[in-house]
Formats: structure tokens, C-alpha cells, sequence
């Protein structure tokens, strides 16, 4: 029957394209063996089933970040300079928290801010782990969503959350890193210019006590004593001067963080927080997928088993294969009585035999003509 589809789907002619010969070729093998062509298909689409039906639930929490270029505190203060960028605000964050959780630190901070660092540090949950369920998308021009996923609807919150928070501190870090450092730095020149102040007036006190004022008022100090206390009271202004100066300085660098943090606080705004998932991500549709793609998976790995079989076969099925193989002279050989073949569905060159039966013979026989010596008996 596959020849004779085969015959059929080439019209019997000699002149057929290269595809539909290879096509009607696959074809005849497919149809010799449909079982052992459809097995890789029926592996692979059980291995789906097996791994779609054993897979745990697995839960996902969702926060909603709002991401504005620019609040109105820094209209107010300008303490913050804007540049031009050709993305939104949202792709940006998002790409941005998407290359923070590539390092091990901003991954630690986080898994640690959920409660989860006895098991990092037990090795039961990894940053690895934390890396491949955690991620942010852009929804919109102004939409960040940080997506958690985890076997525990609880645990999926808490990576949300503490998602969301290590990453509006380590912007507002980052932010603020200098005035931060210009902060710390007058902190401890402040300590070292109150000494100097408390120095300098207690070096001025010791003096005047050590040299009181004449009794009587008519009587001016000596004019050593003068030039000395007018010496301790500039050396007690420069010590005031000098700490006032830096205590400004001091205090204008905790307004610049206090303005950041203000202002960070602005243009990151937690719409929806995260909440515990009360049903899980995985369902009938993640199976179905799953079942639908390892079907396909297996389906084309069987077309190409019948395509490689195709290639390698090097048998005879048609008239057509004899000009494939290059043989120079070719006749056709009608099926007549007394024919038989070896390969019914499968003919290679010398297979056909012919055998003279009996009853060939004797009708052969009975051809030849009576001699001149025979006598005609009545």
C-alpha cells in the first residue's frame, strides 16, 4: 500500500521535483514502521507529563513600585540634576534591579531582610535561588513590578518585601554617599574643634583667675596682663570661629541627606505591597504548557528520525530511485502470470525471479506441430 501511495502521489511519472520525491520517500517509511518513528514523540510527551505533575506549587508575590523622574522637592531644592535619557523611568529602575540582584551583596542584604539567613547560611537556600526567582519588570511608562516566587506564599512576601526596601536603600546609598561621607568627616573635626574651644576659654578663665581685677576702680591692669588676655580671646574667637564653621558645614550636609532620602522617598512610592498568594502560580495552564511544548519537542524529533531515515535509505521503491542512484540503463518489467517477488513492499535491484511453472511448459508442448509420420486416427 505505501508503494502504490507513493506511485500515486508522484502520478507514475519519471519527472518528479527533488521534494515530492523525498516527501513520498519518507512517507513509505514512516508507514513501514508508524510505531518506532512515533516513539521519541511518546517518550518525550511523558517525560512532560511526569515532570508538569511532580513539579511543587510554587507561589508569587507581587509590589508595585511608582517611579517619577522628578518630585517637587527637587523643583524646590534643585538638589538633584536631571539627564536625558531615551528610556522611562520604569524600564530604567527595572533594568536596574535586575543587574543589583546579579551581586552577592544586594542578594545577601536581601535574603537576610527576609529572615532566610540561617538558610542561606546553612546552604538551604542559596543566592542562586534567590537570583532565579526574584526580578523586576516595567508595567508602563511609571510601573516597576518586583516579582518574588517561592515554594511558600509567606516566604514569596517576605522576598518582595525585602526586595523592595534593599532597593530604596541602596539608591538612597548611593544617592547620599557623599554628603554622607562630608557628614562623618565634620563629625570628627567637630569633636576635635570643641576641644580647642574648651581649650582656649578654659586657658582664658585659669588666667583671669590668676590675675583678678584691681580692687579699685580707678586702677587699670597692667598692660602685660592686657596683651595677654587679648591674645587668649582671639586664640577662644578662632577656636569658636572655626568650630561654627564646620558645625555649619556639618549641619548643611545632614540637610542634603535628610533632602535625598525626602526625595528618593518621592520618586519611589509603594503602590501595592506585597501580599502572601493565597493560590498558586502553577496550574492546569502550566500544565497544559508543559505538556503542549514537550509534545512538540518530542513530535519534531520524530520527523527528524524519519527525515535521517529518509537520507541513509538507499532502497529501491519507485522507477524514480533508479535515475537517483545513476544507473545508465533501466527497462520495466511487467508483472505477468507466473511472477512472483521476493519483496512485495520492498523491491531492490535483482530481487525479481521468474519461475516457468509446469502448466507453461505443457502449453509450450502443445504448441508444436504434429510430424509427416503421424497417422490421423478416427
Amino acid at each position: 500500500m505505501a508503494a502504490e501511495m507513493e506511485s500515486e502521489w508522484t502520478g507514475g511519472s519519471a519527472y518528479v521535483s527533488g521534494a515530492q520525491r523525498f516527501l513520498a520517500r519518507s512517507l513509505f517509511i514512516f508507514f513501514s514502521k508508524p510505531l518506532l518513528f512515533l516513539l521519541p514523540a511518546l517518550v518525550v510527551t511523558s517525560i512532560g507529563g511526569y515532570l508538569a505533575t511532580t513539579t511543587p506549587d510554587e507561589y508569587q508575590s507581587i509590589g508595585v513600585l511608582s517611579v517619577s523622574s522628578e518630585t517637587f522637592l527637587d523643583v524646590l531644592t534643585g538638589s538633584r540634576s536631571n539627564t536625558l535619557s531615551y528610556e522611562s523611568p520604569a524600564v530604567t529602575t527595572a533594568r536596574q534591579f535586575n543587574e543589583l540582584i546579579q551581586t552577592d551583596g544586594f542578594a545577601t542584604s536581601v535574603i537576610d531582610g527576609a529572615g532566610l539567613g540561617d538558610e542561606r547560611a546553612a546552604g538551604l537556600f542559596t543566592v542562586a535561588d534567590f537570583r532565579q526567582n526574584t526580578y523586576a519588570s516595567a508595567s508602563g511608562e511609571s510601573l516597576v513590578d518586583i516579582i518574588a516566587i517561592a515554594d511558600d506564599p509567606e516566604r514569596a512576601r517576605l522576598l518582595a518585601v525585602s526586595s523592595i526596601s534593599a532597593f530604596k536603600n541602596y539608591i538612597i546609598s548611593s544617592e547620599v554617599l557623599g554628603t554622607d561621607v562630608a557628614e562623618n568627616f565634620y563629625d570628627e573635626q567637630l569633636t576635635s574643634y570643641k576641644a580647642d574651644v574648651d581649650l582656649a576659654r578654659q586657658n582664658l578663665q585659669d588666667f583671669l583667675a590668676a590675675n583678678p581685677e584691681p580692687i579699685n576702680p580707678g586702677d587699670a591692669r597692667d598692660i602685660g596682663e592686657q596683651l595677654e588676655i587679648t591674645r587668649l580671646n582671639d586664640l577662644l574667637t578662632q577656636a569658636q570661629v572655626r568650630f561654627d564653621s564646620a558645625f555649619d558645614n556639618r549641619e548643611a550636609a545632614r540637610l542634603a541627606t535628610l533632602q535625598s532620602s525626602a526625595d528618593i522617598n518621592q520618586r519611589f512610592r509603594t503602590l501595592d505591597e506585597p501580599v502572601a498568594p493565597d493560590v498558586p502560580q502553577s496550574g492546569l495552564k502550566t500544565l497544559a504548557t508543559t505538556m503542549i511544548l514537550y509534545a512538540i519537542l518530542g513530535l519534531l524529533l520524530s520527523i527528524g528520525a524519519v527525515a535521517l531515515a529518509t537520507v541513509l535509505d538507499r532502497s529501491i521503491h519507485s522507477a524514480n530511485d533508479l535515475e537517483r542512484l545513476g544507473a545508465g540503463v533501466r527497462a520495466v518489467v511487467p508483472r505477468s502470470a507466473g511472477m512472483s517477488v521476493d519483496a512485495p513492499r520492498h523491491v531492490s535491484a535483482g530481487s525479481v525471479k521468474t519461475k516457468a511453472p509446469e502448466k507453461a511448459k505443457a502449453s509450450e508442448k502443445s504448441k508444436v506441430p504434429a510430424t509427416a509420420g503421424s497417422k490421423n486416427v478416427r
